[in-house]
Protein backbone atom coordinates (compact mmCIF):
# COMPACT_ATOMS: atom_id res chain seq x y z
CA UNK A 1 0.00 0.00 0.00
CA UNK A 2 1.49 3.44 -1.26
CA UNK A 3 2.03 5.92 1.52
CA UNK A 4 -1.02 8.35 0.49
CA UNK A 5 -3.18 5.53 0.48
CA UNK A 6 -2.95 4.42 4.06
CA UNK A 7 -2.84 8.44 4.98
CA UNK A 8 -5.88 8.34 3.15
CA UNK A 9 -7.53 5.32 4.67
CA UNK A 10 -6.01 6.75 8.78
CA UNK A 11 -7.95 9.80 7.56
CA UNK A 12 -11.44 8.03 7.14
CA UNK A 13 -11.05 6.03 9.91
CA UNK A 14 -10.45 9.27 11.57
CA UNK A 15 -13.90 10.37 10.14
CA UNK A 16 -15.94 7.84 10.78
CA UNK A 17 -14.71 7.76 14.43
CA UNK A 18 -15.46 11.63 14.68
CA UNK A 19 -19.27 10.48 13.25
CA UNK A 20 -19.22 7.98 15.96
CA UNK A 21 -18.60 10.46 18.66
CA UNK A 22 -21.47 12.58 17.20
CA UNK A 23 -23.94 10.07 17.82
CA UNK A 24 -23.01 10.37 21.08
CA UNK A 25 -23.47 14.16 21.30
CA UNK A 26 -26.87 13.81 19.58
CA UNK A 27 -27.85 11.37 21.81
CA UNK A 28 -26.89 13.54 24.97
CA UNK A 29 -28.59 16.75 23.46
CA UNK A 30 -31.96 14.78 23.22
CA UNK A 31 -33.59 17.19 25.76
CA UNK A 32 -34.28 19.71 22.50
CA UNK A 33 -36.31 19.25 19.34
CA UNK A 34 -34.29 17.32 16.97
CA UNK A 35 -35.02 19.34 14.12
CA UNK A 36 -33.72 22.57 15.80
CA UNK A 37 -30.75 20.62 16.86
CA UNK A 38 -29.86 19.41 13.39
CA UNK A 39 -30.56 23.01 12.35
CA UNK A 40 -28.51 24.57 14.91
CA UNK A 41 -25.28 21.88 13.82
CA UNK A 42 -25.64 22.30 10.89
CA UNK A 43 -25.48 26.36 10.91
CA UNK A 44 -22.41 25.72 12.79
CA UNK A 45 -20.70 23.37 10.31
CA UNK A 46 -22.10 26.09 7.71
CA UNK A 47 -20.23 29.10 9.56
CA UNK A 48 -17.14 26.95 9.67
CA UNK A 49 -16.92 26.32 6.28
CA UNK A 50 -17.88 29.56 4.67
CA UNK A 51 -14.27 30.84 4.41
CA UNK A 52 -14.49 28.65 1.20
CA UNK A 53 -17.08 30.33 -0.50
CA UNK A 54 -14.76 33.21 -0.17
CA UNK A 55 -11.50 31.03 -0.69
CA UNK A 56 -13.56 29.65 -4.07
CA UNK A 57 -15.18 33.08 -4.84
CA UNK A 58 -13.78 33.49 -8.58
CA UNK A 59 -14.71 29.78 -9.23
CA UNK A 60 -18.65 30.24 -8.19
CA UNK A 61 -19.93 30.94 -11.57
CA UNK A 62 -20.44 26.88 -12.27
CA UNK A 63 -22.51 25.65 -14.35
CA UNK A 64 -26.28 24.71 -14.13
CA UNK A 65 -26.12 21.37 -13.99
CA UNK A 66 -23.47 21.75 -11.39
CA UNK A 67 -25.09 24.15 -9.16
CA UNK A 68 -28.27 21.69 -9.42
CA UNK A 69 -26.35 18.53 -8.49
CA UNK A 70 -24.87 20.72 -5.37
CA UNK A 71 -28.25 21.73 -4.30
CA UNK A 72 -29.01 17.90 -4.38
CA UNK A 73 -25.86 17.23 -1.99
CA UNK A 74 -27.09 19.53 0.08
CA UNK A 75 -31.00 18.82 -0.02
CA UNK A 76 -30.20 14.51 0.45
CA UNK A 77 -27.70 13.72 2.46
CA UNK A 78 -27.94 17.00 5.02
CA UNK A 79 -31.75 18.12 5.12
CA UNK A 80 -33.44 14.83 4.27
CA UNK A 81 -31.20 12.58 5.63
CA UNK A 82 -31.00 14.63 8.98
CA UNK A 83 -35.34 14.86 8.30
CA UNK A 84 -35.89 11.49 7.68
CA UNK A 85 -33.22 10.19 10.71
CA UNK A 86 -35.15 12.43 13.29
CA UNK A 87 -38.31 11.18 12.73
CA UNK A 88 -37.70 7.69 11.54
CA UNK A 89 -35.81 7.09 15.44
CA UNK A 90 -39.10 7.80 17.04
CA UNK A 91 -40.84 4.78 15.44
CA UNK A 92 -37.97 2.16 15.33
CA UNK A 93 -35.81 0.88 17.63
CA UNK A 94 -32.00 1.92 17.99
CA UNK A 95 -31.23 -1.84 17.04
CA UNK A 96 -33.06 -1.54 13.58
CA UNK A 97 -32.12 2.18 12.82
CA UNK A 98 -28.33 1.42 13.51
CA UNK A 99 -28.53 -1.93 11.05
CA UNK A 100 -30.68 -0.09 8.10
CA UNK A 101 -28.11 2.44 8.68
CA UNK A 102 -25.22 -0.10 8.16
CA UNK A 103 -26.41 -1.06 5.12
CA UNK A 104 -25.45 2.01 3.38
CA UNK A 105 -21.96 0.91 2.22
CA UNK A 106 -23.91 -2.09 -0.15
CA UNK A 107 -26.45 0.27 -1.14
CA UNK A 108 -23.76 2.23 -2.05
CA UNK A 109 -21.20 -0.63 -4.03
CA UNK A 110 -24.68 -1.56 -5.99
CA UNK A 111 -25.97 2.07 -7.39
CA UNK A 112 -22.47 3.13 -8.13
CA UNK A 113 -22.18 0.36 -10.35
CA UNK A 114 -25.71 0.56 -11.76
CA UNK A 115 -25.26 4.60 -12.04
CA UNK A 116 -21.69 5.18 -12.06
CA UNK A 117 -20.31 2.68 -13.82
CA UNK A 118 -17.73 1.94 -10.43
CA UNK A 119 -16.61 -1.79 -10.39
CA UNK A 120 -18.32 -4.47 -7.95
CA UNK A 121 -15.26 -7.40 -7.45
CA UNK A 122 -15.40 -10.81 -4.98
CA UNK A 123 -13.34 -8.58 -2.56
CA UNK A 124 -15.59 -5.67 -2.53
CA UNK A 125 -18.35 -7.97 -2.06
CA UNK A 126 -16.85 -10.16 0.76
CA UNK A 127 -15.89 -6.64 2.72
CA UNK A 128 -19.06 -5.16 2.82
CA UNK A 129 -20.54 -8.97 4.13
CA UNK A 130 -18.04 -8.98 6.61
CA UNK A 131 -17.75 -5.30 7.44
CA UNK A 132 -21.91 -5.62 8.11
CA UNK A 133 -21.98 -9.23 9.92
CA UNK A 134 -20.05 -6.84 12.69
CA UNK A 135 -22.34 -4.66 12.71
CA UNK A 136 -24.71 -6.86 13.24
CA UNK A 137 -22.60 -8.57 16.40
CA UNK A 138 -23.07 -5.00 18.00
CA UNK A 139 -26.19 -4.03 17.04
CA UNK A 140 -27.91 -7.23 18.70
CA UNK A 141 -25.22 -6.92 21.44
CA UNK A 142 -26.74 -3.96 22.23
CA UNK A 143 -30.69 -4.47 21.59
CA UNK A 144 -30.87 -8.36 21.89
CA UNK A 145 -32.67 -8.75 18.86
CA UNK A 146 -34.01 -7.21 15.73
CA UNK A 147 -37.64 -6.61 15.08
CA UNK A 148 -39.50 -5.38 12.15
CA UNK A 149 -41.51 -1.75 12.55
CA UNK A 150 -42.78 -0.96 9.75
CA UNK A 151 -43.39 2.59 8.80
CA UNK A 152 -40.59 3.36 11.17
CA UNK A 153 -37.88 1.26 9.23
CA UNK A 154 -39.49 2.19 5.97
CA UNK A 155 -38.50 6.11 7.17
CA UNK A 156 -35.12 5.14 8.22
CA UNK A 157 -34.70 3.07 4.98
CA UNK A 158 -35.21 6.36 3.49
CA UNK A 159 -32.53 8.23 5.46
CA UNK A 160 -30.10 5.64 4.78
CA UNK A 161 -30.72 6.40 0.85
CA UNK A 162 -30.56 9.64 1.06
CA UNK A 163 -27.17 9.82 2.30
CA UNK A 164 -25.90 7.37 -0.42
CA UNK A 165 -27.75 9.62 -2.76
CA UNK A 166 -25.64 12.68 -1.49
CA UNK A 167 -22.51 10.74 -2.05
CA UNK A 168 -23.04 9.84 -5.44
CA UNK A 169 -23.71 13.29 -6.27
CA UNK A 170 -20.87 14.43 -4.83
CA UNK A 171 -18.75 11.90 -6.53
CA UNK A 172 -20.50 12.81 -9.95
CA UNK A 173 -19.79 16.54 -9.08
CA UNK A 174 -15.57 15.42 -8.29
CA UNK A 175 -15.84 13.84 -12.21
CA UNK A 176 -17.36 16.93 -13.40
CA UNK A 177 -14.31 19.35 -11.86
CA UNK A 178 -15.61 20.80 -9.54
CA UNK A 179 -13.24 21.55 -6.85
CA UNK A 180 -13.96 19.03 -3.21
CA UNK A 181 -14.36 21.62 -0.71
CA UNK A 182 -16.36 24.31 -2.65
CA UNK A 183 -18.77 21.04 -2.65
CA UNK A 184 -18.88 20.95 1.03
CA UNK A 185 -19.35 23.77 2.14
CA UNK A 186 -22.08 25.15 -0.76
CA UNK A 187 -24.16 21.78 -0.32
CA UNK A 188 -23.57 22.64 3.29
CA UNK A 189 -25.33 26.44 3.21
CA UNK A 190 -28.27 24.83 1.42
CA UNK A 191 -28.25 22.20 3.53
CA UNK A 192 -28.86 24.08 7.24
CA UNK A 193 -31.60 26.55 4.67
CA UNK A 194 -33.55 22.99 4.12
CA UNK A 195 -33.33 22.50 7.55
CA UNK A 196 -34.13 25.92 9.09
CA UNK A 197 -37.06 25.88 6.82
CA UNK A 198 -38.51 22.78 8.45
CA UNK A 199 -37.51 23.35 11.96
CA UNK A 200 -39.70 26.88 11.43
CA UNK A 201 -42.68 25.04 9.98
CA UNK A 202 -42.75 22.93 13.00
CA UNK A 203 -42.20 25.65 15.57
CA UNK A 204 -42.34 29.80 15.18
CA UNK A 205 -39.02 31.15 15.96
CA UNK A 206 -39.58 32.34 19.38
CA UNK A 207 -40.43 28.78 20.78
CA UNK A 208 -36.53 28.18 19.87
CA UNK A 209 -35.30 31.23 20.94
CA UNK A 210 -36.92 30.33 24.32
CA UNK A 211 -35.18 27.19 24.86
CA UNK A 212 -32.61 27.32 27.81
CA UNK A 213 -29.25 26.31 26.52
CA UNK A 214 -26.15 25.97 29.37
CA UNK A 215 -22.59 26.49 28.16
CA UNK A 216 -21.86 23.10 27.76
CA UNK A 217 -24.99 22.18 25.49
CA UNK A 218 -23.50 25.06 23.65
CA UNK A 219 -20.25 23.53 23.80
CA UNK A 220 -21.65 19.92 22.54
CA UNK A 221 -23.64 21.75 19.88
CA UNK A 222 -20.65 23.95 18.22
CA UNK A 223 -18.03 20.78 18.67
CA UNK A 224 -20.65 18.88 17.03
CA UNK A 225 -21.26 21.01 14.23
CA UNK A 226 -17.77 22.36 13.79
CA UNK A 227 -15.85 19.01 14.10
CA UNK A 228 -17.59 16.14 13.73
CA UNK A 229 -19.93 17.44 10.63
CA UNK A 230 -17.50 20.59 8.87
CA UNK A 231 -14.47 18.49 9.53
CA UNK A 232 -15.68 15.60 8.83
CA UNK A 233 -17.78 16.32 5.82
CA UNK A 234 -14.27 17.73 4.38
CA UNK A 235 -12.54 14.78 5.09
CA UNK A 236 -15.06 12.40 3.75
CA UNK A 237 -16.00 14.34 0.40
CA UNK A 238 -11.95 14.09 -0.12
CA UNK A 239 -12.06 10.21 0.20
CA UNK A 240 -15.25 9.95 -2.20
CA UNK A 241 -13.06 11.43 -4.83
CA UNK A 242 -9.84 9.44 -4.04
CA UNK A 243 -11.23 6.37 -3.85
CA UNK A 244 -14.99 6.21 -5.35
CA UNK A 245 -18.35 6.77 -3.46
CA UNK A 246 -18.45 2.22 -2.84
CA UNK A 247 -14.96 2.48 -1.35
CA UNK A 248 -15.71 5.01 0.49
CA UNK A 249 -18.68 3.74 2.35
CA UNK A 250 -17.20 0.38 3.99
CA UNK A 251 -15.59 2.96 6.66
CA UNK A 252 -19.21 3.66 7.43
CA UNK A 253 -19.08 0.20 9.07
CA UNK A 254 -16.82 1.33 11.83
CA UNK A 255 -19.40 3.98 13.07
CA UNK A 256 -21.67 1.56 14.91
CA UNK A 257 -18.68 0.57 17.08
CA UNK A 258 -17.32 3.77 17.47
CA UNK A 259 -20.32 5.13 18.97
CA UNK A 260 -20.33 1.91 21.33
CA UNK A 261 -16.71 2.93 22.70
CA UNK A 262 -17.89 6.55 23.42
CA UNK A 263 -21.34 5.46 24.62
CA UNK A 264 -18.98 3.66 27.05
CA UNK A 265 -16.70 6.12 27.94
CA UNK A 266 -18.79 8.96 28.19
CA UNK A 267 -22.25 7.52 29.06
CA UNK A 268 -21.05 4.43 31.00
CA UNK A 269 -22.79 2.14 28.74
CA UNK A 270 -21.37 -1.33 29.06
CA UNK A 271 -18.53 -3.03 26.40
CA UNK A 272 -18.55 -7.11 25.68
CA UNK A 273 -16.03 -9.27 24.57
CA UNK A 274 -17.85 -9.71 22.50
CA UNK A 275 -17.13 -6.18 20.65
CA UNK A 276 -13.60 -7.36 19.83
CA UNK A 277 -14.54 -9.44 17.61
CA UNK A 278 -16.82 -7.11 15.91
CA UNK A 279 -14.05 -4.52 16.11
CA UNK A 280 -11.91 -7.48 13.83
CA UNK A 281 -14.59 -8.70 11.33
CA UNK A 282 -15.11 -4.36 10.87
CA UNK A 283 -11.58 -3.75 10.54
CA UNK A 284 -11.04 -6.95 7.80
CA UNK A 285 -14.55 -5.64 6.32
CA UNK A 286 -12.86 -2.07 5.43
CA UNK A 287 -9.77 -3.70 4.08
CA UNK A 288 -11.20 -6.05 1.93
CA UNK A 289 -13.77 -3.83 0.45
CA UNK A 290 -11.62 -0.51 0.13
CA UNK A 291 -8.22 -1.86 -1.29
CA UNK A 292 -8.11 -2.06 -5.33
CA UNK A 293 -7.35 -5.22 -6.37
CA UNK A 294 -4.52 -4.02 -8.40
CA UNK A 295 -1.31 -3.12 -6.39
CA UNK A 296 -0.47 0.20 -7.61
CA UNK A 297 -2.74 1.86 -4.82
CA UNK A 298 -3.67 5.65 -5.48
CA UNK A 299 -2.82 7.32 -8.15
CA UNK A 300 -1.88 10.84 -7.07
CA UNK A 301 -4.35 13.29 -8.07
CA UNK A 302 -4.23 17.20 -8.93
CA UNK A 303 -6.96 18.91 -7.46
CA UNK A 304 -7.99 22.36 -7.44
CA UNK A 305 -9.16 22.46 -3.84
CA UNK A 306 -5.58 23.54 -3.18
CA UNK A 307 -5.95 26.47 -4.94
CA UNK A 308 -7.37 29.50 -3.71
Amino acid sequence: MQNNERWLYLMLAGVVTLWGLNVVMVKYLTMFPPLYVAAIRMTVAGLCLSPILWMYRHQLRLKGTDWLLIVGVGASSIALHQLTLALGVRFTTAGNASLILGLNPLATALLAMLLLGEGMSWRKGLGIGVGFSGVLIVVLSQHGSIEMNGWGDLIMFSSMLMYVTGGLLIRKLTTRGVPVLLITAASQMFGFLFLWGAALVEQPLSYYVSLEVTPFQWLVIFVSGGLSTAVGSMGWNYGIRQLGASRTAVFLNGMPLASLFFAALFLGERLQLLHLLALVMIVAGVYLGSRQISARGIKPKTDVMTKA
